[in-house]
């Protein structure tokens, strides 16, 4: 559940920190006063999209923040503990908009990116727009209310069954435009034979050129090794060697004298040992014969070619086995097109088999959930005043079969208001009030079984009104059941059926304008609900109000 949320330098809010509790809250106000800014900093904190518009003028940035409380046996706790950021039973939620560059986001005090933010939100909150009425003659919002009611691992498999068609649609295309052509195959033949004839090893490009450098230098060698050999051993002055023996013969005299001279003999006679050795080592590598123009040149012909080849092909010369192997690899395929075409073409038809079974499995299970569903809408629009009301919601399949991520179903909802009216689409049949009781009670009785505990409707209400808003009231209090529901609304019928109550006042100082939300008690309910019955002043209306009040308690 929502337990607090932290507003600063947000649009018109300076700070505001607020406490819920659970249940029903109505959120009301005058018209302008900032009521759905809650809800916008609610949706930025749950991933929405942000901008820097609505970081309140003269700041540098905007801070947002929300606090949940989270049950140890649910969706969110799961999703906390895979993302390793679980903090028992307190969730933390922090969004920073700044003025200059993107906005950074914080769960449980780490790092989130906005797309986390919008996986959390979504299992913690759902946010029914005020205009979400508009969308409901759209077939991917009459799709998904029916969809809520249907096993999600039905339109998993579905969406895994159309990515696989569509991977191996992919694959059979690609090969069909490649293989199409007989001047590619014959062009792909004469690289394959160039790549062959030339042979090149894995790891040989850099022998070569470690080998050309060698052979090119190879006086510069002889010459160094010579000065070497001089150097540790000369028959015309003191040598490196002459010079160990010396020293080594000294410390003989008088190493049995001291532990440590005899250390140190055994030091020199192991120096000279290895003098030796690479004395031994020198003289057979200037015998070795290291200048060998012809060898040179044939290095040199097979870099020079292998550098041709990667410039023709675009790639690094010591990519060049792997290129050989992959083009061989494909020209395999495409001389063996019949066979490889068929294979492809089975992988298809075997993938398409499975999207149509689950897409068959999906289509009864929607025809089950949308009788139940039709009957479950039309009884609360009967709550909600229209007892004639019928809403039913059709399953047909599409003219085309071919794969789709959703199924194969037409989903479309049809209305009918009165008696002895058929049933049409919705979009043609529903005035505006009847839309939005429509819309209300769409999502009341299409919520999934399984979901988020808070709900929230920003002026669902429009177009409703007389009775019918007591009983809008009484049906946003059920959907509180078991979590929280929050309304912004201006309908003083759906507040009384609220148990809490926030108004939302805005005010002018020194030409700025500022925002404060207080919670209500029982006598300042019945203020405000007089001023939403058209005055706070009228003894008229406070009585009205505490009459009202007094009859939602006791419903």
């Amino acid at each position: 559940m929502l337990r607090a949320l932290a507003i600063r330098h947000f649009t018109i809010i300076e700070s505001l920190e607020l406490e819920f509790e659970p249940g029903f809250t109505a959120i009301t106000g005058e018209t302008g006063a900032g009521k759905s800014i809650l809800i916008d900093a609610l949706g930025l904190l749950l991933g929405d999209r942000a901008d820097t518009s609505l970081v309140l003028d003269g700041s540098e940035q905007a801070e947002l923040s929300a606090r949940f409380e989270v049950s140890g046996e649910s969706e969110v706790a799961d999703w906390l503990n895979d993302q390793l950021i679980s903090e028992g039973s307190e969730l933390l939620i922090r969004r920073v908009i700044p003025r200059q560059g993107g906005s950074r986001a914080w769960i449980n005090g780490r790092n989130a990116t906005i797309s986390q933010l919008g996986e959390i939100g979504s299992l913690l909150v759902e946010i029914h727009g005020q205009h979400e009425h508009q969308q409901l003659h759209r077939t991917e919002t009459q799709r998904r209310m029916l969809d809520q009611q249907v096993d999600l691992e039905l339109l998993e498999q579905v969406s895994q069954h159309y990515q696989a068609w569509l991977e191996a649609r992919q694959r059979l295309d690609a090969f069909e435009a490649e293989s199409g052509d007989p001047d590619q195959i014959e062009l792909m033949r004469f690289q394959c034979r160039e790549l062959e004839e030339l042979g090149l090893g894995p790891g040989e490009f850099a022998q070569l050129e470690l080998e050309q450098e060698r052979l090119a230098r190879s006086d510069e060698i002889v010459s160094c090794v010579a000065r070497a050999v001089t150097t540790l051993d000369r028959d015309d002055g003191p040598s490196v060697r002459a010079l160990l023996i010396e020293a080594t013969q000294a410390i003989d005299r008088v190493r049995n004298l001291d532990d440590d001279l005899e250390s140190v003999a055994t030091l020199l006679e192991e120096t000279r040992i290895n003098i030796d050795e690479v004395l031994g080592d020198l003289e057979r590598f200037d015998n070795t014969d290291n200048a060998d123009p012809q060898r040179l040149d044939q290095v040199n012909r097979r870099l020079e070619a292998a550098l041709d080849l990667a410039r023709k092909h675009r790639v690094q010369p010591d990519s060049l086995p792997e290129l050989t192997q992959t083009l061989g690899q494909k020209l395999d395929r495409f001389e063996n097109h019949d066979e490889q075409r068929r294979e492809l073409a089975a992988e298809l038809e075997h993938a398409e088999q499975a999207w149509i079974s689950s897409a068959e499995r999906l289509s009864k299970a929607r025809q089950q959930a949308a009788e139940a569903l039709g009957d479950k809408v039309s009884q609360r629009l009967g709550e909600l005043g229209m007892e004639s009301a019928r809403l039913s919601f059709t399953v047909s399949q599409r003219e085309t079969l071919t794969p789709a991520a959703h199924g194969r179903d037409r989903i479309e909802i049809e209305f009918s208001a009165n008696p002895g009216q058929p049933a049409k689409p919705l979009s043609k049949t529903a005035s505006g009030g009847e839309l939005s009781r429509v819309s209300l009670a769409l999502m009341i009785t299409a919520r999934p079984s399984q979901g988020p505990l808070v709900r929230v409707f920003d002026e669902v209400d429009a177009g409703i009104g007389g009775e019918t808003a007591h009983v809008v009231g009484q049906f946003l209090r059920r959907a509180a059941s078991g979590g929280q529901a929050f309304c912004v609304t201006h309908l003083a019928q759906v507040a009384v059926g609220a148990e809490h109550q926030m108004r939302v006042e805005k005010s002018s100082s020194k030409n700025k304008a500022q925002v404060s939300v207080a919670t209500l008690d029982e006598s300042e309910r019945e203020i405000e609900i007089a001023r939403m019955l058209g005055s706070a002043e009228s003894s008229t209306s406070r009585e009205h109000a505490g009459e009202m009040l007094k009859q939602a308690r006791a419903t």
